[in-house]
């Protein structure tokens, strides 16, 4: 007979139609399992972006990202390189490396992220929570408890 280990966590089954999805600052993120739910070993988000939007440039102390764009156009600013990466593209960004993208198509596009390990979910959702939405000195505090690091535009 075969041992049988305990997982770590429960397995997540989730209809389309039953994702919890937040608005934060002008995109629509849909967490597909969270921290909590994957006893912290990872996070993963389907991201809906308007066109020209992306986050700023930041770095992750804490968490590997990788990116896997599902429709659209991006720019990536992955160290000191900038792609333009379509629909069926990737991107694995270690931690410690300073990147970000933006949507360079005119639809909105769709990308899927997932975190490892997780926990990045509860800094998209302290952001959310916010009203009226952070200015960029208060989006640089919040994610300071996070190991994340936002970076000044042109950095």
């Amino acid at each position: 007979m075969a041992n049988l280990v305990e997982p770590a966590f429960r397995p997540i089954l989730t209809d389309a139609d039953n994702v919890h999805a937040v608005m934060m600052l002008g995109t629509t993120m849909h967490l597909i399992a969270t921290a909590a739910a994957t006893a912290g070993r990872y996070t993963v988000i389907e991201q809906v972006t308007p066109p020209g939007w992306g986050p700023p440039r930041h770095i992750h102390s804490r968490e590997d990202e990788i990116i896997f764009i599902l429709e659209g156009t991006y720019e990536l600013h992955v160290g000191d390189e900038r792609r333009t990466l379509s629909t069926g593209a990737s991107a694995i960004l270690p931690r410690h490396v300073p990147h970000g993208f933006r949507n360079v198509a005119s639809a909105p596009s769709r990308l899927l992220c997932v975190i490892v390990p997780g926990g990045l979910d509860e800094y998209f959702l302290a952001v959310a929570r916010c009203s009226p939405p952070p200015n960029p000195a208060q989006l640089v505090e919040l994610a300071r408890p996070f190991g994340l690091t936002l970076l000044p535009p042109g950095a």
